[in-house]
C-alpha cells in the first residue's frame, strides 16, 4: 500500500490587514496631535487678530530702540521710572501697566521694568501687539 505524503505547509497570517490599521492609526495620531507653541520672551510684537480698545485706566509704557522709557507720552529717566510709575499708579484705580516695548530693546532691560513696575505696585502687566492687516482676497 503506497502512502500518500503529504506535503508540509506552514501556517500564514495575512499581515496586510495589519499593517494597514497601524498607518491609519498613525495618521490619526499625526493630524489630531497639537504642537506646542514655544512663546516664550519674544518680544517682537505680534499682530493681534483680532481689535481690543484700551481702557482709559491702563498706564501705558514704551520703550523705544534707543531705551528711552516713556510713561503716557512722556520721557522718564530709569532712575525715576520706579517713582513716577508709583506716583501715575496711585492715582488709578485699575493697577494695570501696557508695556509697548520695540522689539530690539534687550530682554533684560524688560525683566528690569516689569521687576519695577510690580514694585510700584503693578495688579497686572501685558505687552501690545500690532493690529493685524486684514488681507482683501
Amino acid at each position: 500500500m503506497l502512502y500518500r505524503r503529504k506535503s508540509k505547509q506552514t501556517p500564514s497570517i495575512d499581515l496586510s490587514p495589519m499593517i494597514d490599521v497601524v498607518f491609519l492609526l498613525l495618521i490619526f495620531f499625526m493630524v489630531s496631535t497639537t504642537f506646542k507653541d514655544s512663546h516664550g520672551m519674544d518680544l517682537a510684537l505680534p499682530e493681534a487678530s483680532a481689535e481690543t480698545n484700551a481702557k482709559d485706566e491702563t498706564l501705558r509704557v514704551q520703550v523705544g530702540k534707543d531705551g528711552q522709557i516713556r510713561i503716557l507720552g512722556n520721557p522718564v529717566e530709569k532712575s525715576q521710572f520706579l517713582a513716577d510709575l508709583e506716583a501715575d499708579l496711585a492715582s488709578r484705580k485699575e493697577k494695570m501697566v501696557v508695556f509697548e516695548i520695540d522689539q530690539s530693546v534687550e530682554h533684560g532691560s524688560v525683566i528690569e521694568l516689569m521687576d519695577l513696575a510690580k514694585q510700584a505696585g503693578a495688579s497686572g502687566i501685558t505687552f501690545a501687539a500690532k493690529a493685524k492687516k486684514k488681507e482683501v482676497p
